[in-house]
């Protein structure tokens, strides 16, 4: 028995499809243009037909910028567009949408009212909403597991990130701050410079006054070299597109003098590492930032350094000159493959081909690759340097991947032991670290230290206290804020929050960060020695016991963190990192 064959829909041109799409969207046109029309004749002012008289009405113009009711009509009805629909009412793809429907469907104007797009507009609401659940699910889920993570600590983790500015806010005035009198900036100043640690137990009445002067103790350092003129912290920022040329750019003879003199900061600086007279300290140049820290500090053995951020280029530079240096945040996939490798050949007696192997082998075979395409140049007649891309050099260093890293936060590299040293001699010959134009060029990298050196300038960092207001929900409270701006070491935020929390009992503390220098805090501590010899190692460096204890701390993944926000009540510790 034959089967009636389906019949298919009949074609039709695009150009027939067009043609009744245009005609409706004329039509509604004409209807919108006869209604604004109407709408006109009935506003007050305008040339129309008078009800009662039937006389063409003169009056006043109207004003063509104002409001009138037929506008807000307007306005709420374009609001009002279906998803999909262009403000004519036709959809945007129309010729592919057209073309996609039935042969009935081309030549029927889509109408809201009826029960298909009804059903349509209730389903692509509800799609929508249901969307929306989906993606705010993940965001109250992130939100509920930092209000469950936040935890009370009696201290909080290391944090080695250089700041820019520290605010405390308080509920409680900070009634000890105020106008440092003589006497107590002489004291500051003295007991900075000679490393005075104090005794909480003084009288009432010259607490105030003692507190003023250790405010003034915290927020100093160490700094080479010092232009009042010149901004020389932080070096890494983004300085525009017209900037002066540097004071420096064109007197040789000054950039000898100021080199000069830099080196020999830095050389006394060094040697006081090394020494145990000084815990750490800072090189700021105008792409990288240096952190020298002593041994014992952090539970290293010898002295060490990072340097963030590194290239490619510099990293290679570095193992040319016989310096060491390895990539603690990036993970080492050697050793995730170790263990599996053992334990599936570990009763094999074949030789097992490590990844390095493998490494090895592909990079022979790309080389044959470049060794043969140059080859190939040479029997064609054509000489090499007029393709440089196919230089096997360049090839190889454009396959290698550590090039993704460069300039990340992962590039920091650890340089120990006796490469540090050598990392010491590369920065005192090399000029790597000056910047040859803009207006920093000629000028040698800026040394930030907590303890004195050779040719170090003193540096006071600004304070201001007061009263302001802060958003708490949709009403203003009123918060009391004491305000540190400057160069402001890890051992200055450790001392600025134990005098703060002598005297308030509960506080909350904005640091802002130098971001060059966040990932100095990601890298864990080492447990190479122990305790006790960490402190015998830091003996003569004059730090208080708190801060000793901060210094050695080792190896725990809550003791390091880059503290954004950091939160002090009933003499606990509460705080939130960016890493």
């Amino acid at each position: 028995m034959d089967q009636p064959v389906p019949s298919s829909p009949a074609w039709k041109k695009p150009s027939d499809v067009m043609k009744v799409r245009l005609k409706g969207k004329k039509r509604r046109s004409v209807s919108a243009s006869h209604h604004q029309a109407n709408a006109k004749a009935t506003l007050p002012g305008s040339q129309g037909p008078d009800a009662s008289t039937g006389e063409v009405r003169t009056g006043k113009r109207r004003n063509p910028f104002g409001h009138s009711s037929s506008a807000r009509e307007r306005k709420r009805a374009h609001s009002e567009i279906l998803p999909g629909e262009t403000e004519g009412g036709s959809h945007q793809n129309k010729l592919f949408d057209a073309l996609d429907t039935e042969a009935g469907e081309v030549f029927q104007e889509p109408s809201t009212s009826s029960p298909a797009n009804l059903n349509r507009i209730k389903s692509e609401s509800d799609a929508n909403h249901t969307r929306l659940a989906e993606s705010e699910e993940p965001k109250a889920a992130a939100d509920t597991g930092q209000s469950q993570s936040l935890t009370w600590k009696d201290s909080y983790p290391v944090d080695w990130c250089l700041k820019t500015r520290v605010r405390f806010l308080s509920d409680s005035p900070f009634t000890w701050c105020g106008t440092l009198k003589t006497n107590e900036e002489a004291a500051g100043l003295s007991w900075f410079t000679r490393g005075t640690h104090h005794d909480e137990t003084i009288p009432a009445d010259e607490k105030d006054a003692q507190s003023r002067s250790r405010l003034h103790q915290c927020g100093m350092v160490w700094m080479h070299p010092s232009l009042p003129w010149v901004k020389l912290y932080p070096r890494i920022h983004n300085e525009g597109k017209q900037t002066r040329p540097s004071f420096v750019a064109n007197d040789k003879d000054l950039q000898d003098s100021l080199l000069t003199s830099w080196c020999e900061s830095f050389r006394s600086l060094f040697h006081q590492l090394r020494a145990g007279h000084c815990p750490y300290f800072y090189l700021c140049g105008y792409q990288s930032t240096v952190l020298f820290r002593a041994a014992g500090v952090g539970g290293f053995k010898h002295v060490h350094a990072f340097l963030t951020p590194t290239t490619k280029g510099l990293r290679e530079l570095f193992k040319a000159e016989g310096i060491e240096v390895s990539m603690p945040l990036v993970p080492s996939q050697g050793d995730n493959n170790e263990n599996g490798i053992d334990q599936e050949h570990s009763n094999s007696h074949q030789p097992v081909k490590t990844e390095e192997d493998e490494d090895d082998d592909e990079e022979d075979f790309n080389q044959e690759g470049d060794d043969a395409a140059s080859s190939w140049l040479q029997s064609m007649g054509l000489d090499q340097q007029s393709f440089p891309t196919l230089d096997p050099r360049r090839v190889k260093f454009q396959r290698d991947e550590s090039i993704k890293l460069d300039n990340r936060p992962q590039s920091l590299v650890l340089i120990s032991g006796s490469s540090t040293q050598a990392l010491y001699n590369f920065l005192l010959n090399s000029d790597i670290m000056i910047a040859p134009t803009g207006t920093q060029a000629g000028i040698p990298p800026t040394l930030l230290s907590p303890a004195p050196f050779e040719g170090g300038t003193l540096t006071a960092s600004k304070v201001k206290s007061g009263k302001l207001q802060i958003a708490v929900g949709t009403s203003m409270q009123g918060c009391f804020h004491l305000e540190v701006t400057g160069p402001i070491l890890p051992s200055n935020v450790h001392a600025l929050t134990q005098l703060v929390s002598s005297s308030q009992e509960r506080f909350s503390v904005n640091l802002s960060n130098h971001s060059p220098t966040i990932m100095f805090s990601a890298v864990p501590p080492n447990n190479a020695i122990s305790l006790r010899d960490r402190k015998s190692k830091l003996v003569n460096c004059n730090l208080s016991p708190e801060l000793m204890d901060y210094f050695t701390k080792g190896e725990d993944t809550d003791d390091h963190a880059t503290i954004q926000e950091l939160v002090f009540a009933e003499e606990k510790y509460s705080w939130t990192s960016l890493t």
